[in-house]
């Protein structure tokens, strides 16, 4: 992978030449920052507690776009934990003109209750804009990961994927709209082995900054750790903040 990021970069240097009047149309430094918060407790009859979490922050300026996000979902009954799912990202891509950019990143994720201990991928692609609307953006995905992950049972497995992903975001004003995005991740070494996942989320205006966030996650694994259901689901509601 190492290789291949050097490659990518030697590419985006090879290309920016062929796509001189992006830059001189690009704005300034431009940074945005989300955060989401949602919680919920019960007390009485019964004793629960849940929050989701999440922030994500994007830098750019230029051909270049560097962005990182967080997010976590915690539940506990209760002394005992229910859900406990983490998972963080950090990426850099590279505009070559309006339509396609070169990308690289690292995501690390963790889910004990779908049997994962903890997740590295190290992800290299091609972005197209198929199309960029006052309201519609419509983005395709396609490249490939390497994999270190270690189940609840110890054995560390490492392998090459490859990786296709597709989002759409349809905005009805400054600050509402809809977002679908689907990342499909297949194993090359074990075709059985194969990952979707799929996140649906609407964000409605309470003002300028604070706006109400639903979001729906659905994440399957075709070959799941022994022992665990292949398909997990997350339903989450809270307040958003945008600056």
């Amino acid at each position: 992978m190492r290789t291949a990021y050097l490659a990518l970069l030697s590419g985006a240097a090879l290309a920016a030449p062929l796509a001189a009047p992006l830059a001189q149309d690009a704005p300034g430094p431009i940074t945005k920052f989300t955060a989401d918060f949602g919680y919920v407790q019960t007390s009485g009859n019964t004793d629960v507690k849940t929050m989701n979490a999440g922030e994500r922050l994007s830098w750019a300026s230029g051909r270049w776009t560097v962005s990182q996000g967080f997010a976590l979902v915690y539940g506990q009954q209760a002394d005992s934990v229910t859900t406990n799912n983490l998972r963080a990202s950090l990426r850099t891509d590279y505009k070559i003109d309006r339509v396609f950019a070169l990308f690289i990143g690292a995501a690390f994720d963790r889910d004990k209750f779908a049997g994962i201990e903890k997740r590295f991928e190290e992800i290299i692609g091609v972005q197209a804009i198929v199309r960029a609307t006052a309201r519609d953006t419509i983005r395709l995905e396609g490249g490939g990961s390497m994999t270190q992950q270690i189940p609840v049972n110890g054995l560390q497995q490492n392998f090459p994927s490859a990786r296709g992903a597709a989002s759409w975001r349809r905005v009805f004003s400054a600050a509402s709209y809809f977002q679908q995005n689907l990342e499909v991740i297949p194993n090359l070494q074990t075709p059985e082995d194969w990952r979707v996942n799929t996140e649906s989320s609407l964000v409605a205006p309470l003002s300028a900054l604070i706006g109400v966030k639903v979001s729906y996650v659905i994440r399957y694994d075709n070959l799941p750790e022994p022992g665990f259901a292949t398909t997990d689901r997350l339903f989450t509601t809270g307040v958003q903040l945008t600056f």
